[in-house]
């Protein structure tokens, strides 16, 4: 009986053993499904989806107020070396190629495929609801695969040349703008280029000098027209759509009013170079390889010119200051750096720098003296200004802004400073007295009388100049003919009235000055306006394993498409045109995106017009 009961005894506490086993192991597993659920709901939870969105949303904003893909230093420079460098670890600096914004698109991805799954009850009515998410599904997925596989790059191809790479732009770990090679798997070969251009438009502008305003006038033929706010009045009389102006030099008089000569060079008996120099305007030739410079100088009697072959300076620089309304003028040796004060005046001048061909950037002494000028430093009542005065644009500072209207400023003399390392200058007067006198290194190594058709040598060189015509007043024959019957150079000839009287002459769309009229006060110039390109085709063909496998004439918005590469027209060569500039894109996920909206499309007309159908017909045959 004792060994009975032992044994009930035994049996009692193995049961509790097993059921407290059981218990335990019960527990786990519903730890363990609790814990799976609460990821479960985690990913199908609406309020997952929304914060997704509001952070998406304030990063769309960020990257659009912050700019993008831009360099360190252009960062450092707008926001500061603090913020730029923040916006680098962040990659606030590339927002929407971030590795981040891809994170959040796929997190927004998972929730939505979460609650799709979690709301779907296995009926053919809600295949407008799995279509439609699905197609945000997609569109998400294709932005992920666009934003971190799709690469986009360029590269110009010469016609008649091929290429077999690209360039992508890329912003490297310093923060600097740098360019990436990427190999095609085949090779784009252009074998023409064309620029098909609109016929070009001009236009005529005037301008008033003392009013400082500009107007585009009527180009209609014939019509008289007033410009405004003056009493000026213009007439196009004629228009040649291709106009040459031909000259041809004539002598008006044998009184010396605008004397010339024709002075040609010579090199191993041939001409190396010929023209006419004119004294009151361009008066010298220069040969920078041979440091040579020809000037003629006309002096107005034969003691000038005495006195002046035995010197080597011609003129003296100076810079002349007038304040209008004062009667103060005053006239200033060239001296860098010096402040001159205006007497009488609260004005001084400063000379900071000369030129003798502005906008030139190589050294002064190799420039040629084609736009002399100098930089001048004004201070008075309304503080410091600076302006650059021109020797032969004497009214540039009335056709510019400046601080001090009523003070004028010229300059003379100025390209007379320029001496090369053998300098010819050819002497004359109206009483006949010519004289050559050879300049080398600043010294005068020969005085000779010259005479018209005689060739004279310059020294230590292989150079003859000789003088084979003079006319006392030169001038020009001037005609304008037409080249041809296509739109080439335009001009009009124009007739303008003004306190003068009437004075008529032709415009050119191709000269950059313009045309005044007497007074110096009222001037013409006529102008293209608006783009003249039409269209730039590219005739590419596509090689691959030394095979054609492609051909097509793109333009602008018509690409060329093969292997997932489009190739578009995006740029050309503006001076030569002789090469074109391609932009080559590959994004994969345009596909996925594609598929993405043509669910959506379905989706959304099964919603609207299908599932309505479905539940109407089964709601008559639930009734029947």
């Amino acid at each position: 009986m004792e060994n009975v009961k032992q044994n009930k005894s035994q049996a009692v506490v193995g049961i509790k053993k097993d059921n407290t086993k059981q218990v335990n192991q019960g527990q786990s597993g519903k730890s363990e499904r609790g814990n799976s659920n609460k990821v479960w709901q985690f990913f199908c939870s609406v309020k997952l989806a929304v914060v997704i969105i509001l952070i998406m949303v304030v990063a769309c904003i960020l990257g659009t107020v912050i700019l993008q893909e831009k360099t360190i230093d252009e960062y450092t420079a707008r926001y500061g070396y603090g913020l730029a460098t923040f916006f680098k670890v962040t990659q606030l600096n590339n927002v929407f190629h971030s590795y981040w914004f891809s994170f959040l698109l796929v997190l927004l991805c998972a929730n939505l495929i979460s609650c799709t799954i979690k709301r779907w009850r296995n009926t053919f009515l809600q295949t407008g609801f799995i279509l439609t998410h699905l197609s945000i599904i997609l569109i998400l997925v294709g932005g992920v695969v666009k934003l971190q596989l799709g690469i986009k790059g360029g590269v110009n191809v010469y016609e008649g040349k091929t290429a077999n790479y690209f360039l992508t732009q890329i912003i490297n770990r310093k923060g600097a703008l740098d360019y990436v090679k990427k190999d095609l798997p085949f090779t784009i070969a252009l074998d023409d280029f064309i620029l098909e251009k609109n016929e070009p438009k001009f236009q005529l502008v005037s301008y008033v000098k003392s009013k400082d305003k500009s107007k585009v006038l009527d180009s209609k033929l014939g019509k008289r027209q007033r410009v405004p706010g003056s009493n000026y009045k213009v007439t196009i009389k004629d228009y040649i759509s291709d106009a040459e102006l031909k000259q041809e030099p004539i002598n008006t008089s044998d009184t010396p009013e605008n004397p010339a000569i024709f002075v040609k060079l010579f090199g191993s008996e041939k001409v190396a170079a010929e023209g006419w120099l004119l004294a009151y305007d361009r008066n010298y030739y220069e040969d920078k390889k041979q440091n040579l410079r020809i000037e003629y100088i006309w002096l107005s009697s034969q003691e000038e010119v005495e006195k002046a072959i035995n010197s080597i300076e011609t003129s003296n620089t100076k810079l002349s200051v007038a304040v209008s309304g004062k009667g103060v003028s005053q006239d200033y040796p060239l001296d860098l750096n010096k402040v001159f004060k205006l007497e009488g005046t609260d004005f001084s001048v400063k000379m900071l720098q000369y030129v003798l061909n502005y906008g030139d950037r190589r050294p002064v002494e190799q420039q040629p003296t084609d736009n002399p000028a100098i930089q001048v430093e004004i201070n008075g009542p309304e503080g410091p200004e600076t302006r650059w005065v021109f020797e032969k644009f004497l009214d540039w500072d009335k056709m510019h802004p400046a601080k001090y209207k009523n003070l004028k400023i010229t300059c003379s003399g100025l390209a007379s400073t320029y001496m090369a390392k053998n300098t010819v200058r050819i002497y004359q007067s109206p009483e006949g007295k010519q004289v050559i006198v050879f300049i080398k290194d600043k010294h005068i190594t020969e005085i000779v009388p010259w005479e018209l058709e005689k060739k004279y040598a310059i020294a230590t060189t292989d150079r003859q100049v000789m003088v084979s015509n003079y006319f006392p007043s030169f001038d020009f024959k001037k005609e304008v003919v037409k080249k041809s019957d296509q739109i080439g150079t335009p001009a009009v000839f124009v007739e303008v009235e003004g306190p003068n009287g009437k004075v008529s002459d032709w415009v050119f769309s191709d000269n950059q000055y313009a045309t005044w009229y007497t007074d110096n006060n009222f001037g013409l110039v006529y102008e293209p306006t608006g783009e003249s390109v039409k269209h730039f085709i590219s005739h590419l063909r596509i090689i691959d394993n030394e095979q054609t496998v492609a051909e097509k004439a793109i333009k602008v918005n018509d690409p060329l498409k093969y292997k997932g590469y489009v190739i578009y027209q995006s740029s050309y060569d503006p001076e030569a045109g002789n090469y074109s500039g391609l932009q080559i894109v590959k994004d994969p996920g345009i596909p996925i995106v594609y598929s993405g909206f043509g669910a959506l499309c379905f989706g959304v007309i099964f919603i609207f017009y299908i599932k309505p159908f479905l539940r109407k017909k089964l709601k008559k045959e639930a009734e029947v």
